[in-house]
């Protein structure tokens, strides 16, 4: 489901985010929760290349691990890096629900691929908003 990156470190979680899983997510959100005992907060990259509308769809396996974790572990930003209209709409309906649900970010923002290192410099500088 994802395959951790180079940038991972200290309080920054990079990762490419393929299909969901049930395993990938409680295998995620184990690192997100480790990080966050370590660090407090994590911000949170993720790259989300080449959805489509099953990749999509194969991230409800989310749903419970969200409840499970979320109230474990801290996201103070997030990054999606994507390149198509499925990781978009992931995005935008995570916004939305962001004030309900247990996994919620204190920033959010979506950057299109070309712009990944745009996303990389705002997740690791203190108070760029």
């Amino acid at each position: 489901m994802f395959e951790i990156l180079d940038e991972t470190e200290g309080d920054l979680v990079a990762i490419r985010v393929g299909r969901g899983t049930r395993q990938g997510y409680d295998e995620l959100y184990s690192l997100l929760v480790q990080k966050t005992n370590e660090y407090g907060a994590v911000h949170v990259l993720e790259v989300v290349p080449d959805w489509t509308c099953s990749t999509f769809l194969s991230h409800l396996y989310g749903i419970i691990p969200d409840l499970r974790y979320g109230s474990q572990f801290t996201i103070s930003r997030y990054a999606a890096v994507g390149d198509s209209v499925w990781a978009k709409l992931l995005f935008d309906w995570w916004k939305i629900i962001r004030p309900i649900w247990p996994v919620a970010p204190d920033q959010m923002r979506y950057f299109e691929t070309e712009e990944q290192s745009t996303a990389l410099q705002w997740l690791q500088t203190v108070n760029m908003d």
